[in-house]
């Protein structure tokens, strides 16, 4: 009943995650080992073990508790554990636990909790230990595998979290979360190429993760294929809006970019950026102005906005005696900075 959330380390170009620097945990509402256990004992014949099972479906943990305390069945110590831990009294959960493991009462999922809680009080090593102690128990407890995984990504040991990531993968390969926390890793070390295959595993639900993807392919050039990426729905969202607008226009459509861009209100004395270069000596960006106007501006005069024009054939910048091609833009534009 208790399953890792990832925590990502923040990496130089995109936030991914609901906070950094440690390993949350969090109550699962999916069937997984711990309730299936507890289903197992339905129909008992122990009331005290069957209303503790009711309180604890219901998140009433000290009634559960009071119940389990009461029960005969053997794996009542161990939901009195469980329930002990819900109402956040750490260290009588740990003894709980503890007694769970010396007397065989569920020992793999009371040695995983145990690595939940010894996370929490910042006791690393022991977390640990206890995730090891699991996995030669049980070398295909996914849940620990993660959880061992997002241990050794918090330490930035890529290589090692990549490998306990994987072996999750095996067992479970359709788990976005799973796939998520791979593409994380190639993306923390830079494997954009590895990342960008992985585009297809990944939960397009997630504007953090759609946003990864698209930054990835500007990175690795591709371009349409990126901003396509996105759902119509998450163009909502201004970063990922902005940033497919870029790589329509990278990309050769321009026309699409002026569409995204065309739906905003852009205030007095701000812009729709529709390119941009981040190469200091041909910085440059190509926007549209409040009155919806496209210009151009150079980083080394950007109070300097030169007027553009957008026809079938492609874009003519003041300036640059020729027509640029839409998928040539980029390249245009950045010469034609440089040599400001």
């Amino acid at each position: 009943m208790k399953k890792m959330t990832i925590i990502f380390v923040l990496i130089a170009f995109c936030a991914l995650i609901s906070g950094c620097g440690s390993v949350d945990k969090k109550e699962n509402d999916e069937k997984n080992t711990n309730l299936r256990l507890l289903e197992e004992n339905l129909g008992s014949k122990d009331a005290a073990f069957n209303e503790g099972q009711d309180f604890l479906a219901k998140k009433e943990y000290e009634k559960a508790l009071e119940s389990f305390k009461k029960s005969t069945v053997k794996d009542a110590e161990f939901y009195a554990a469980y329930s002990l831990d819900a109402l956040k009294r750490s260290d009588e959960a740990k003894k709980a636990f503890e007694t769970c493991v010396e007397k065989g009462i569920q020992p793999v999922e009371s040695l995983y909790n145990l690595a939940l809680i010894s996370y929490d009080s910042q006791d690393v090593p022991s977390a640990k230990s206890y995730a090891e102690k699991v996995l030669k128990l049980d070398p295909k407890h996914i849940a620990t595998l993660f959880f061992y995984g997002n241990l050794f990504f918090v330490e930035q040991n890529m290589n090692e979290a990549l490998k306990y990531y994987k072996e999750a993968e095996k067992i479970n390969p359709e788990s976005s979360e799973i796939q998520n926390a791979i593409f994380l890793v190639y993306l923390q070390a830079e494997q954009y190429e590895n990342a960008w295959k992985m585009r297809g595993k990944l939960d397009k639900e997630s504007p953090e993760m759609v946003f990864a993807v698209m930054q990835i392919a500007e990175i690795t050039g591709n371009f349409l294929d990126g901003a396509n990426f996105a759902k119509e729905e998450l163009l909502a969202e201004n970063r990922i809006r902005n940033l497919a607008k870029i790589l329509f226009t990278k990309g050769g459509d321009l026309i699409k970019a002026l569409e995204l861009a065309e739906v905003e209100t852009i205030e007095a004395g701000k812009y729709s950026l529709l390119d941009r270069s981040t190469a200091q000596e041909s910085a440059y960006v190509l926007a549209l102005d409040s009155e919806k106007n496209i210009f151009v501006s150079c980083a080394a005069n950007p109070g300097n906005l030169i007027p553009a024009e957008v026809s079938e054939e492609g874009i003519k910048v003041e300036g640059i005696n020729q027509i640029i091609s839409f998928k040539e833009v980029s390249a245009k534009l950045a010469d034609f900075c440089k040599g400001k």
